[in-house]
């Protein structure tokens, strides 16, 4: 990298488009066999299923995910209720005042506090869901409801089933003129098939599964058993080789995410896996100001000389994954404007209370002059490697760092570029840091 006096930084950002079908999500109900199916989309490559065993605060749920990300594409909770979601045109969407969006990841809080899809829908008419505007979210549970939420002329809209099934591809239901291609081929095959032969059953869900996936943009598909609470996976279309777990039985293993592609050819990844968890801790809490009592979000949390850390969340919670040897370590708790605040890893308690004390500093006197003229030249733009970052592969509260060096001083920021290729999360923080 050449030096340089002025530097413009570019974090890359603007939706992904191909033509292709997004997603896919198709409900069956009989009365006595309740299913979905569904194929995921996508161009990542560490597909994974994680498991939240269940506590005091949340239902149990199995969900899949990428490894380096960890939020929920798609899953089911122990009672039954499902949920997925199908990229679709954009579309404004207005919610009544004074609704606020949900704070942390909405459709994962409805399979923890939710068993079936009534309540779901009572939950999320609290909040604005402003991802609304361009996905459509299936919702399903073992009782054979089935409901899609969607926007119809600018407001949310619900498509209950009528009868036997309910298909969701990547058109919107209310407004399949925003899409050049309002039913994709997938859509048709399936009515077609659906017309011809109605019987629900594990085969032909299967089997429908088979003719309208997508090659190898289709990273796995799906075939959920509400009333039993049993998931067949098919890892990268291989469909005479299912992966299957089961709820309540998978939760032995502990909070666990295994790769599909570990699960499909080691046999043992689950054991691997719990047997990691045994070796770990969690500690999770919440980080509040001790005068207003507002949570703090975005409080540096880390264990002191070691590389482990997160942030607090947008409602001030945390979670933080310890390896069992560092139980005896301290952990620091740091925010701009507050005093830092120890504590003993051992001494902190499941959903902990930290409480931070604002604090004031008073800054030395800077004396601002006139300097020459700079070169001007960019700096992470999006003709060089150093200058995208993937944050659709993000871990761990989706936090990510870019750092982008000049070699000589001094710089003048002149401006700061984001651009946002594919938005996979409900809501991002930017941060900048100089450093010498």
């Amino acid at each position: 990298m050449k030096a340089m006096r002025v530097t413009v930084f570019y974090f890359i950002l603007s939706l992904i488009s191909w033509n292709g079908c997004a997603c896919y999500i198709l409900f069956l109900n009989d009365g006595s066999q309740v299913l979905v199916g569904n194929h995921e989309d996508w161009f990542a490559k560490d597909a994974a299923i994680k498991i939240n065993i269940p506590t005091e605060n949340r239902y149990g749920s199995a969900i899949f995910t990428f490894q380096n990300e960890g939020w929920a594409q798609g899953g089911m909770n122990e009672h039954g209720l499902f949920f997925d979601a199908a990229y679709t045109p954009f579309i404004d969407v207005r919610f009544d005042d004074p609704l606020s969006p949900h704070t942390g990841y909405l459709w994962q809080a409805v399979l923890d506090k939710c068993k079936n899809v009534e309540e779901a829908l009572r939950y999320i008419r609290k909040f604005s869901i402003p991802e609304l505007s361009e996905a459509h979210i299936m919702l399903a549970d073992a009782s054979g409801e089935a409901v899609i939420v969607g926007v119809k002329e600018g407001k949310m809209a619900f498509q209950h089933v009528n009868g036997s099934s309910l298909l969701q591809t990547n058109f919107n239901h209310w407004h399949p003129e925003l899409s050049e291609e309002p039913t994709c081929w997938r859509y048709e095959k399936t009515k077609k098939e659906l017309a011809e032969n109605p019987r629900v059953d594990i085969a032909h869900m299967k089997s429908i599964l088979t003719q309208t996936h997508q090659d190898s943009l289709t990273v796995y598909s799906n075939i959920y058993d509400l009333k039993n609470r049993v998931i067949r996976t098919y890892n990268k279309r291989h469909f005479n080789n299912p992966l299957e777990i089961s709820l309540p039985e998978i939760f032995k293993v502990g909070n666990c995410m295994v790769l599909l592609d570990d699960w499909g050819t080691n046999s043992k990844a689950w054991t691997a896996c719990a047997k990691t968890n045994r070796s770990q801790i969690i500690r999770t809490g919440r980080v509040i100001d001790s005068e207003t009592r507002k949570p703090l979000p975005y409080v540096n949390i880390g264990i002191l000389n070691r590389n482990i850390g997160t942030l607090s969340d947008p409602d001030g919670s945390f979670e933080l994954i310890v390896p069992r040897e560092l139980y005896n370590e301290q952990i620091a708790f740091s925010a701009i404007g507050f005093d830092s605040q120890q504590f003993l890893i051992s001494a902190l308690e499941n959903n902990q209370l930290v409480q931070m004390h604002a604090n004031s500093t008073l800054l030395k006197p800077v004396t601002i002059s006139a300097g020459k003229r700079f070169k001007q030249q960019r700096l992470g733009w999006m003709g060089g490697k150093d200058g995208v970052l993937p944050l659709d592969t993000a871990r761990g509260g989706a936090t990510v760092a870019l750092l982008l060096a000049a070699q000589k001083a001094p710089l003048l920021v002149d401006k700061i570029q984001v651009r946002l290729m594919y938005n996979s999360k409900d809501s991002l923080a930017f941060r900048l840091h100089f450093y010498s």
